[in-house]
Order: structure tokens, then C-alpha cells, then sequence
């Protein structure tokens, strides 16, 4: 057993480094929320303004008709867009099938002459043939062969290996009739990769779609910009490396993936197509941009949900990619950044493996919160050179380890101690000497006792009850007053780790949810034979006469006002140490105006207790007590209660602890 303690942590460093590098669906959760922070708070104002949106908006839907329109309304809005001089026209819509609505194949099925009759998929193929077009092409995972030969107008030249072997791969794909694809300049993947939460992070900048490579539609247009005929792709043993045209040069990931640098896009880089079709947009407008035709209507559902928390158009990613390629400004997040955060997570672990072994725990806890911040602080400056390096998965990792070590430095020195004082002590001292170290858990002195009072009277050498302020302004203070289901040695020890994460959370001036979930966890941790703790845990502000607090399984907390009218909150919560919890969002606070008002917070020993006649008090009777003697001081109230609670000769039926904070 000795050894196994010995080596515990090295199991768990090497289990924590171990599945960060198996990269889990668990690691990736991870990361992907420190990511969506970074791009939520660091999301920058666009001033890119090459690129612009033809919006099938609901105006336009409204004015032309029923989407799909007849592909005569589409050939002629890039004939349009081509006398507005626009650079490249890129669609992210597809012409899959005939056009239900031409004119002269509806004539022809009906066996009358369509002689001088409108063709209306001939005009969308003229149209597109006179102008730089780029296609869609979609990877299909089905195995149903589409029947569709089209294929890139890109030139690939891959040097140091063969792409392929890297790439996503789908065996079909869905696009355009081939005739269309055919009469356009340039054909690129709009494919996105599945991801668990559904947010749009990545997308493939190359993809292996029926058995050819295909450039992403961002890609394919600023090659068609700059009239480029073929994409170099380099490439080595671990995958793809960079993938250039004559103009721009992508570092990617070893499957050719890059991560969107999204800004902020304004409305105005948005045109309705009818605005087009209908001649209100100057020259001036639309000359030299790059032109990206989708829809933002509802009810064509084609929209994706971003790392900021927004839901954008789908043709909008493509705007952001193209801006990324041209400014270079694409997350780096690859096989670099990758081994720079495995690096990373092992001299933390190692740190908090060590350090923690070699200071007192005062000076752990410092070292751990310095960690952190270098960690975060590193993080940051990594992003402000677009490299993505997640410390969230290390601070979580290196938390757990740190806890760990302190764990069970707290057992081996607890041995060491309970070893040396067999020899010299009976158990009967052990407990007495117990009992005094966990009275020293309770605050020495209250410095302003008509504002905060509180007491414990134990029933044995060892008390299962505990309270405890921290002052961290002169208008602030945290405070707490709990009780163990247990009583004896085992039920302090409990109280005493329990009294440590407290102090120590409550001086870092945590929120009273965290302080509870730390605490919560640290006793669902080392409980013993399922012990557990009801606790209350709030905040108080003196100058506002504000609590904010929790009520963990606790009694209920009593208030009354000038007039000793009372009022009871229940406990919305159970008892702490039932189950670990991952987040704050479990712990919700209350909040209580003490504007002249008293706070009552007490064991089930004081409501419990026995009077001198044998009764129990009960909480009618605190109230009775209270108002028959007109209290408001805290201490009157608390050494009033105590008095008349241990005046029988008999041993206390219970701990007695109580706790006021006054607002009067």
C-alpha cells in the first residue's frame, strides 16, 4: 500500500499526459472551450473589404418568387453582376437537376414546339461561361454513385508525398449537372467536417471527393482571382504541411485543416439579390470584389453555429476563410501546437508533483495560483499571434494532480503523526488533542461583534460542527457554518478539509458558487463510508447589508426584522460530498437584505437541544426566546441560547453552534 501511494502520482501524471495525447472526444470538449472563449473575447472588427455577399434573402424571395427560382433569374443576375464588373463570382448554391421551370422543356414534354421558346438552364450555362463562375461540389457519404463526371479545374502538384493519403475522403459528391460545371471557370468543396456540438470551428481546405482532390470554394475563388492554374501541395511523413498558389501560402494541419479566425462581419457587406436584379446597385459597389452568392432566408435552413455563440449564414464562412487566406490570419492549430501543449502539460504535472512534496501547503497554494496565471498568461500571448496553445485541459490536469499530492501529503503526514503518538499517548489523549487543533479551525476573534457573531460548544472532546469568516475588504466578508453526519475524530478530520478549501477559496475572493463546488468536492473525495456535510456558505456586504449564499442540506435559516416578525429559507440543495460536480452552474445562489434584520443560522444541536426541563428547544422556541427578551446583538442572542442549553448536567445531546450576522 506504502509503495502504491509512492508511485500514485506518477500514475496519474503519466494517465493524465497519456489521454491528452489519445486526443479523446473528452480532451477535445476541452479544448474546444477555452477555444470559443478566446474567440468570443478576442473577436476583432473586420476592415476586409474585398468580399461581398449576394443575399437570396427573404426581400428577394418575397419579390422574385418561391425558391428555387428559374435558372434565367440567376443567369441573369450574373450577367448583372459581370457588367458591374465584379472579379470572381462564386455560388454556394447548386444546379443539381434540370430546371423544373423551364419554359421550353415544359413545351417539349407536352409535345409543342419550343422553337425561339427560353431555354432557361442554356442562359444559366451562357451566362456562366462568360464570367468567372466558381461551382459548388458538396462530399456525399452515401454510396449511391450520383452519375456526375465532373471534375476540378484545379492543377495539383504535390511534392514530399502523396496528398491523398491525408486527406478526408467521401466517395460521392453532390453538385452541379455536369453540363453547368462544365461551362464554369472553377469548381470548390463547400464541405464542412462533423462536429459533436455542432459549432463551425474548421473546414478542409482540401478534400478527396470521388477519387479527386478538390480546393475549398474560398481557396478555388482566389485562384480563379488571380488567374493561378495549379495548387501546390507539400507534404512529409506526418502529413500535409502547407499548400500554396503563387499568390498565398496555408499552413495547415496534417489533413489540410485550417480553424476560421472569425470577425465581427458587418450588415453591410450584404446585398439582396433583388437590389441586383432590379438595377439599384452602382458600379462603384460591386467592381473588383469577389462576389459570394447564398441565402440568409429562413426557411432554406442554411445556416452554422460559430464559436462566439452566433448563428450565421453558411455563405458567410467563405467570406471569413477567403479574408483568412489573403490577410494570412487563419487559428494556427496543428502538429506544433500540439506538442508545444503536450510539453507544456508535462512540466506542470511534474511542477505540481513535486513542489507541493517541498513547501508547507500555504506556499503550494501560491505556487499553484502563480502556475495558473503564467499558464493563462502564456496562453494569451500564443493567441495574440494566432496560435491556439489550450491550457485549459493543463489547469484542469494539473488542479487534479495538485489536489492529489496534497492529499495524500496531508495522509502521509498524518501517519508520520498518528505513528509517533502511539507510543506515547493513550486514544483518550489523542482525541483531547484533536479536539484542540479543530478548535483552532474557528476564528480566534471577531473584530466586530455587533455585526458578526458566532459559537460552537461541542459535545465531545472532537466537534462535527464548524464555522468560519474571512474578511477579505472592510466591507466584505465570506463566512460558512457547517455540520458533519458523524460525530468523533473521523468527523473533524472531514470538517478540517472541508475548513481548508473554504479559507483557501474564499482568500483567492471566489465566487460563493465555486467555494461550494471545491468544498463539495473535496468532501465527496474523502469522506469516509459515505459521510457528508450540510453546510451554509454565503457573502456578506456590509456596506449594501447584502448575502449572497447557498443552503447545501442545512437547517432552515431563520431572519427577523425591527418588529421580530421571522422568515424561514429552506435549503434548496443537498448536503455537500453526495456526488463531485463539474461546473459551477449546479450551485445556484440566493441572496437576503439584511437592512435591519438579524440572520440565524444554527446546527440542529441548538433547535435539538434540551432545556432544563427536558424539552427541546426547537426552532419556536429560539423564536420565543428572541423576541420575549427583545435581542438584536449577536451575542447576546448566541450566549443567551448557549446559557440555557447547558444548563442540564447531562452530556449535550449535540454540538451546539450558531452563527448571527446583524443588519441593524
Amino acid at each position: 500500500m506504502k509503495n502504491l501511494k509512492k508511485y500514485l502520482g506518477l500514475i496519474f501524471l503519466a494517465l493524465l499526459v497519456l489521454i491528452k495525447i489519445q486526443d479523446s472526444n473528452f480532451v477535445k470538449r476541452i479544448e474546444n472551450i477555452s477555444y470559443d472563449i478566446y474567440q468570443s473575447i478576442f473577436e476583432e472588427n473586420s476592415d476586409f473589404n474585398d468580399v461581398l455577399i449576394v443575399d437570396i434573402d427573404e426581400k428577394s424571395i418575397g419579390e422574385v418568387g418561391q425558391f428555387p427560382w428559374r435558372r434565367d433569374v440567376f443567369a441573369n443576375l450574373v450577367d448583372k453582376l459581370e457588367n458591374l464588373e465584379a472579379s470572381v463570382i462564386s455560388f454556394d448554391i447548386f444546379f443539381s437537376e434540370e430546371d423544373k421551370q423551364n419554359p421550353s422543356k415544359i413545351l417539349g414534354e407536352l409535345n409543342i414546339s419550343n422553337e425561339g421558346v427560353l431555354d432557361s438552364d442554356q442562359s444559366l450555362i451562357t451566362a456562366i461561361q462568360n464570367s468567372n463562375v466558381i461551382l459548388p461540389v458538396l462530399g456525399d457519404i452515401s454510396v449511391f454513385d450520383k452519375m456526375n463526371n465532373s471534375k476540378p479545374k484545379t492543377n495539383f502538384i504535390s511534392r514530399g508525398g502523396d496528398a491523398e493519403n491525408y486527406l478526408y475522403n467521401f466517395k460521392n459528391k453532390i453538385t452541379s449537372l455536369e453540363v453547368i460545371n462544365n461551362a464554369a471557370k472553377g469548381i470548390g468543396n463547400i464541405s464542412y467536417l462533423d462536429n459533436q456540438d455542432g459549432v463551425l470551428r474548421s473546414l478542409p481546405i482540401l478534400l478527396k471527393i470521388d477519387g479527386d482532390i478538390w480546393p475549398s470554394l474560398s481557396l478555388e475563388t482566389l485562384r480563379l482571382l488571380h488567374k493561378n492554374k495549379s495548387i501546390l501541395i507539400q507534404s512529409s511523413e506526418s502529413g500535409i504541411k502547407t499548400i500554396r498558389t503563387k499568390n498565398y501560402s496555408l499552413n495547415t494541419d496534417p489533413n489540410a485543416i485550417v480553424h476560421i479566425n472569425y470577425k465581427k462581419f458587418g450588415k453591410d457587406k450584404y446585398i439582396s439579390a433583388v437590389d441586383i436584379l432590379n438595377d439599384k446597385i452602382s458600379k462603384n459597389i460591386i467592381k473588383d470584389k469577389i462576389i459570394l452568392i447564398g441565402s440568409s432566408a429562413q426557411g432554406l435552413f442554411d445556416f452554422v453555429k460559430i464559436p462566439s455563440g452566433k448563428v450565421i449564414p453558411g455563405v458567410e464562412t467563405h467570406a471569413h476563410a477567403i479574408e483568412n487566406i489573403i490577410n494570412n490570419d487563419f487559428i494556427i492549430k496543428n502538429l506544433k501546437t500540439d506538442i508545444i501543449e503536450i510539453i507544456i502539460l508535462l512540466i506542470s504535472l511534474i511542477l505540481v508533483l513535486i513542489i507541493p512534496k517541498k513547501v508547507n501547503p500555504k506556499l503550494s497554494i501560491v505556487f499553484f495560483v502563480g502556475l495558473c496565471v503564467f499558464l493563462i498568461t502564456s496562453s494569451l500571448v500564443f493567441y495574440q499571434f494566432n496560435y491556439f496553445i489550450d491550457i485549459f485541459y493543463t489547469t484542469l490536469g494539473s488542479a487534479f494532480l495538485f489536489l492529489v499530492t496534497l492529499y495524500f501529503r496531508y495522509l502521509q503526514e498524518n501517519e508520520i503523526a498518528i505513528e509517533n503518538e502511539k507510543k506515547q499517548i493513550v486514544l483518550k489523549k489523542e482525541r483531547e488533542i484533536a479536539g484542540e487543533v479543530q478548535k483552532k479551525l474557528f476564528p480566534k476573534e471577531f473584530e466586530q461583534k455587533n455585526i458578526l457573531y458566532a459559537k460552537n460548544v461541542p459535545a465531545r472532546d472532537v466537534s462535527g460542527d464548524y464555522y468560519d469568516y474571512i474578511k477579505i475588504s472592510e466591507d466584505e466578508f465570506y463566512f460558512t457554518l457547517a455540520d458533519v453526519s458523524g460525530k468523533g475524530v473521523k468527523a473533524g478530520i472531514l470538517m478540517a478539509n472541508a475548513a481548508a478549501v473554504f479559507r483557501s477559496m474564499a482568500k483567492l475572493n471566489k465566487e460563493v458558487s465555486t467555494i461550494a463546488r471545491y468544498i463539495n468536492n473535496q468532501v465527496a473525495d474523502s469522506s469516509y463510508q459515505g459521510m457528508f456535510i450540510t453546510a451554509v456558505v454565503g457573502k456578506y456586504n456590509i456596506k449594501e447589508k447584502k448575502i449572497e449564499y447557498i443552503n447545501l442540506g442545512h437547517e432552515p435559516i431563520m431572519v427577523y426584522d425591527e418588529n421580530f416578525n421571522f422568515e424561514y429559507y429552506k435549503s434548496t440543495l443537498p448536503p455537500l460530498g453526495i456526488m463531485a460536480m463539474d461546473n459551477d452552474d449546479f450551485f445556484q445562489t440566493n441572496e437576503i437584505s439584511l437592512v435591519n434584520k438579524n440572520l440565524v443560522i444554527y446546527t440542529d444541536g441548538v433547535t435539538e437541544g434540551y432545556l432544563e426541563n427536558n424539552q427541546e428547544l426547537e426552532a419556536k422556541g429560539v423564536e420565543k426566546e428572541i423576541s420575549d427578551n427583545k435581542f438584536k446583538s449577536p451575542v447576546a442572542i448566541i450566549e443567551h441560547l448557549s446559557d440555557i442549553l447547558t444548563k442540564r448536567k447531562e452530556p449535550l445531546r449535540d454540538d451546539i453552534t450558531c452563527l448571527i450576522i446583524s443588519g441593524f
